[in-house]
């Protein structure tokens, strides 16, 4: 009996040790993937004169070797249908990962994570909390739970990146009227707004930045536009890129557009804003019935009561 406490309380520490070293592991995936930044960025850059080669030395050497055990992880879990993989791709791009790693890291994550957590619960004390009969169980939904993870953690990513986004979309645009109305075309427009809203709109400069190189590269201004809704993911976003696309294609005013844009997305927003505030009242409504009034009445009513309590017992 002692040498199976001793045991338990060798293998306790390892345990997390272990766990602590997967936690690291799953969160260099993350940070290497966040790291590789904008491909045409960094193409470009490797283009340029007298920029030296990024991919030499010990750590980009590490990182492709991380990358190929993701890889290998990720064969079994790609997705066999394109409908599929266009999808989270796609979703993967609204996430803000645009690298061509991002759905062999995203994949090979859920099956290290569905591996790593069942190995995690055999050398956790849950068997001997758990009945012999129920820990097969436990161990499958332990696998399923880290298999679930790295996607609930990319559908946050999706809508605090949608978010920023319809928070960043009314100054940028604003910014975008008056270098149009300044007599910059559009092309050279956003290229300046990319530049000027680095710091309080770094989501949307990033991606206008990305319509800049684009646009530079060749790609036409209506698909570069199309590519820039499809990687944003919101909708007054992509209505803003169909208005540009049909004022381009008839002829129409760019910067007047703008400008009928610009009101429509601040009065969408305030109206957005107004609704979330009268919602206050029915969200603090059950907060004060059972946390704040209890609490009340009894500063309230206490004396009362205990005057009354005593009167009574006399």
């Amino acid at each position: 009996m002692a040498g199976v406490i001793t045991s338990n309380a060798v293998s306790a520490p390892w345990g997390l040790a272990i766990l602590a070293g997967l936690a690291v592991l799953s969160l260099a995936a993350w940070l290497a993937l966040a790291l590789r930044g904008d491909p045409s960025a960094r193409r470009i850059e490797r283009l340029l004169p007298g920029r030296r080669d990024s991919r030499s030395g010990l750590l980009p050497g590490l990182r492709e070797t991380f990358f190929g055990l993701l890889g290998r992880l990720a064969s079994p879990a790609r997705p066999s249908q394109e409908w599929q993989e266009s999808g989270l791709r796609r979703e993967l791009t609204q996430a803000g990962h645009r690298s061509q790693a991002a759905m062999t890291v995203f994949l090979g994550s859920r099956v290290l994570a569905a591996l790593a957590l069942p190995g995690l619960a055999l050398l956790s004390p849950l068997p001997s909390l758990v009945r012999f009969n129920l820990l097969p169980l436990a161990l499958a939904g332990a696998a399923v739970l880290g298999y679930l993870i790295p996607g609930i953690v990319l559908s946050y990513q999706v809508r605090f990146r949608r978010d920023r986004i319809g928070r960043e979309l009314p100054d940028v645009l604003d910014l975008l009227v008056i270098s149009v109305e300044a007599g910059l075309g559009l092309d050279a427009a956003i290229k300046r707004v990319a530049q000027e809203v680095r710091i309080s709109a770094p989501i949307l400069a990033g991606e206008l930045n990305h319509v800049a190189l684009e646009l530079k590269a060749g790609i036409q201004r209506a698909q570069a536009l199309k590519n820039l809704a499809s990687r944003c993911g919101v909708d007054e976003v992509s209505s803003l890129v169909t208005m540009m696309v049909q004022a381009d294609r008839f002829g129409v005013s760019v910067g007047r557009s703008l400008r009928v844009h610009s009101d429509s997305v601040r009065t969408k927003r305030r109206q957005r804003m107004e609704e979330r505030a009268a919602k206050i009242p029915l969200k603090l409504l059950f907060p004060v019935l059972f946390m704040i009034f209890p609490a009340i009445m009894a500063v309230m009513a206490g004396p009362a009561l205990i005057r009354v309590s005593e009167s009574i017992l006399k």
